[in-house]
């Protein structure tokens, strides 16, 4: 064979090799995880739904890509997609201490976090991170605010830790714990599908309005899927559907 065929064909093999790579990215089923979090990302009438949840499903319809959604408790999830190859989680801050663990899609929504009390309680008064150990806060097992603390060295007995999210503004109310964390939005769904009133908290400590809440992917999964989901998630955003999708779930 000569030097011009035998060129010819690696060429051919080369580029079957990338077309095959191509299709097998695109076979591997998805496992996508994600946690209770109203209005966020939550189970109602036997489906996985939510505000975060119709973005990123968007998305990965866009990419086309083959998925399946399963919700796990925060904690666990995060440590699944840590370990696991195709899985991928939402929605999760993005926070200097998850950084190099992750790969990072997104942003999917703005971040702010304060800390909550009943509007009844007076004599809760924080004027620094060092006056939160003198209450009991209630806190989400894995979540950003968690590692705030260990951050800040609260001990364990600083604290309640829980693993479902919507367990937070129960533990408020039946007066089990002194403060909660929680973002505006999810917060006033949460108010409203439980029967409270947004009138009866308030702010207080703010924690954060740095950063955003985003997908978080498997270090091993493919620069290419990544950024398609990426730039799909992007389109979704610039159109406005986001906007739509908030309204729908909080008005």
């Amino acid at each position: 064979m000569s030097s011009h065929l035998m060129l010819k064909s690696l060429k051919i093999l080369i580029v079957f090799l990338l077309l095959y790579s191509a299709v097998a990215v695109q076979a591997k089923e998805l496992t996508i995880l994600t946690d209770n979090w109203p209005p966020y990302n939550f189970k109602k009438d036997n489906r996985i739904v939510g505000i975060s949840t119709e973005l990123i499903e968007a998305a990965l319809q866009k990419s086309k890509v083959k998925y399946k959604i399963k919700l796990y408790p925060f904690k666990r999830a995060l440590i699944t997609v840590k370990n696991t190859p195709n899985t991928m989680l939402f929605t999760v801050a993005r926070i200097p201490q998850r950084e190099e663990y992750f790969a990072w899609i997104g942003p999917i929504y703005p971040r702010e976090v304060n800390l909550y009390r009943l509007k009844n309680r007076t004599d809760i008064k924080i004027e620094s991170v060092a006056d939160i150990r003198r209450y009991r806060t209630g806190v989400l097992s894995g979540g950003s605010v968690e590692l705030f603390f260990i951050e800040h060295s609260f001990h364990a007995e600083d604290y309640s830790l829980v693993i479902k999210s919507d367990q937070l503004l129960k533990m408020l109310f039946k007066k089990r714990v002194d403060l909660i964390p929680g973002d505006p939005n999810d917060l006033a769904y949460q108010m409203k599908e439980l029967g409270y009133k947004y009138s009866e908290i308030e702010i207080a400590y703010p924690l954060s309005t740095e950063g955003a809440y985003y997908m978080v992917a498997n270090k091993k999964t493919s620069h290419k899927l990544i950024k398609r989901i990426q730039e799909c998630l992007d389109e979704i955003i610039e159109t406005g559907s986001r906007d739509k999708i908030i309204n729908k779930y909080l008005n």
